[in-house]
Order: structure tokens, then C-alpha cells, then sequence
């Protein structure tokens, strides 16, 4: 039986709680990307908020309401998520499309040094923009995520390969909404107004396209065949541009998806690190798990980089 939602809007504040709308940015193929910004437009940097599968900007909703008081803050939902258009061709969802209307989002919207906040598949979408425009990137906050093929080397879960790319793995994704249900709302223990926001974007199996498409783009080490495989490389390789902006990690130690080898591999990316910073009860979605403490490394990280004075002085 397909889950199919009634009575929700992406639109909504969501009873005050995703307060901000969003505008629509005219992207690749004539399709919409929804990008909230807001903060003020003469801070120091613009933090970048790049949300993964299946989530949105609601994701980060308690980030931008705490960094806007002091950094411009911009957050777009990935096409075919949130508040973007969601094209029912699969083609349309590649890893250079995410990238490229990421591009065309930030120039429109004139952004020039931006922070990249990245989790899950948004450290790919942020460092396939970030290692391509170099000069705009003035820092990272990495948040379990990767933006590597060759190491450390990238096997899949023979359970993940199963359940989701194996036979009905697409049905299971589509009409059983199964990333949302499973992995987000019950791995994570959401309230049930809290589910209906990340519900909300995806009300029936039509609408699921990008969240089935994303599992497939992850190319493992030994298949270089695969799609997505010279795009990641080359991501991997461009690493090497950005290596001396100031970086934060914070991990979720949790989290099924990401391994510590991954985490560490990020140590020998950056010059300049703090952290990683570990979350030993969090899972993969730590913004929901443990926002307080991530922003609370996230402000006196930025406060000290970019407005120079202590946290205690904000």
C-alpha cells in the first residue's frame, strides 16, 4: 500500500516553527530551487545550510533562527525536495545537476564567502561547488558527511544494498516512503508535528523521485563505471583548493551511515581544524538529535574566525 499524505503544506510556518518563506531560483532544465535567506546582507560570511536525503531547509530551522542574528543565512532545498520543484524524470537527478543549481542559487543570489554547513549527501553538492569556485568559500562546517571515492575506500552495507537498491528498492523508497518513515521519523524518534514537516514535501510516491535517485548516485571505490564515480574523484581531488579555509567537524558517533575512518579522513583534509567534536548519542540526523550542542561549536567557532571576539560576547 503507497503512503500518500492529505492536510499537509510545505508552504506553512509549520505552527511557527519554519517561520521564513522561501524564494524560487530559476535553475537547470526551467525548474525552481526554493532557497530561504536571512541574516544580515553586510555580515562577514554567509552561512550555506546543505541539507542530505530526505530532509529540507526544516532541517535546520533552529540553526537559522540562531545564526541570522548575526551572519546572512541562506538554505536552499535540493530540487525535487522541500519547497523546490520535484521533476518526476529520474534523469533529471545527477550528481552535476545538484551542483550546478547550487551555482546558479549562490550567484543569483550574490554570494561571495560563504560557510558551507554539509551533511550527508550535501558534503558532494558542497564541495562539488566549493572545489570549483574556491575564492568564494571562506570555511566549512563538516556534520557526518563525505566528498570522497578513493579514501577512504567507499563500500556500501550489503543490508543497505539490499533494502534499497536491490530488487524494490525503488518501490520501498517511492510508495513506502521508506527514507522518511524508517530512517528519519522513527530513527530519530520525531514528535508527530515534527514528522508532518518532513511528510509534508513529499505527499505521495510521484513526489519521491529525488530521494530514490540519491541512493543510487553513491559510487563505490572499485566501480568506476558507475555514474557518479569521475564526479566524486574529481571532488576528491579539488580538496587540495580549499585545504587551507578554516574547517569545524562535528560527529555524530551514532550514526550507521558514516564511520569513524570517515571522520578521520577529514583531519588530513584541512590545515586548520577544530575538532572533531563527537556526539556520542547521535545518529545520522544530528541536526534534530543534538542542535544545541552543534550550535553552540558552531558560534564560537564563527564568532572567533570571522566576527574576531569570543563567544561570551555575542
Amino acid at each position: 500500500m503507497s503512503r500518500v499524505y492529505v492536510g499537509l503544506d510545505v508552504e506553512s510556518d509549520f505552527h511557527g516553527r519554519f517561520p521564513w518563506k522561501s524564494q524560487l531560483v530559476e535553475v537547470a532544465g526551467s525548474i525552481h530551487q526554493a532557497v530561504v535567506d536571512e541574516g544580515p546582507r553586510e555580515a562577514p560570511v554567509t552561512f550555506v545550510l546543505l541539507h542530505g536525503n530526505p530532509t529540507w531547509g526544516f532541517l535546520y530551522r533552529k540553526f537559522i533562527a540562531e545564526l541570522s542574528k548575526d551572519y546572512r543565512v541562506v538554505v536552499p532545498d535540493h530540487v525535487g525536495f522541500g519547497r523546490s520543484d520535484k521533476p518526476s524524470d529520474r534523469s533529471y537527478y545527477t550528481l552535476e545537476r545538484h551542483i550546478e543549481n547550487l551555482s546558479a542559487t549562490l550567484d543569483r543570489l550574490q554570494v561571495r564567502r560563504a560557510v558551507l554547513v554539509m551533511q550527508d549527501w550535501g558534503g558532494p553538492i558542497g564541495m562539488g561547488w566549493a572545489t570549483r569556485h574556491p575564492e568564494r568559500a571562506a570555511g566549512f562546517v563538516i556534520l557526518d558527511t563525505w566528498a570522497f571515492v578513493k579514501k577512504p575506500p567507499m563500500k556500501l552495507p550489503w543490508l543497505f544494498k539490499l533494502l534499497v537498491l536491490g530488487k524494490g528498492g525503488w518501490r520501498r523508497a517511492t510508495k513506502k516512503n521508506m527514507f522518511t518513515e524508517l530512517f528519519l521519523i522513527r530513527g530519530s524518534k520525531l514528535d508527530a508535528a515534527t514528522a508532518d514537516a518532513y511528510r509534508a514535501p513529499h505527499p505521495t510516491p510521484a513526489d519521491r523521485v529525488g530521494i530514490a535517485r540519491f541512493p543510487q548516485l553513491i559510487p563505490e571505490t572499485h566501480n568506476r563505471d558507475h555514474e557518479t564515480w569521475g564526479t566524486m574523484a574529481a571532488i576528491e581531488e579539488g580538496l587540495s583548493t580549499i585545504a587551507d579555509r578554516p574547517a569545524l567537524v562535528v560527529w555524530a558517533l551514532k550514526d550507521p551511515a558514516f564511520s569513524k575512518e570517515q571522520m578521520e579522513h577529514w583531519k588530513s583534509v584541512f590545515s586548520d581544524l577544530d575538532g572533531p567534536h563527537l556526539l556520542p548519542r547521535a545518529k545520522h540526523f544530528l541536526q534534530e538529535d543534538a542542535p544545541t550542542e552543534i550550535l553552540e561549536w558552531i558560534r564560537a567557532w564563527a564568532d572567533r574566525r570571522f566576527l574576531h571576539r569570543p563567544r561570551a560576547a555575542a
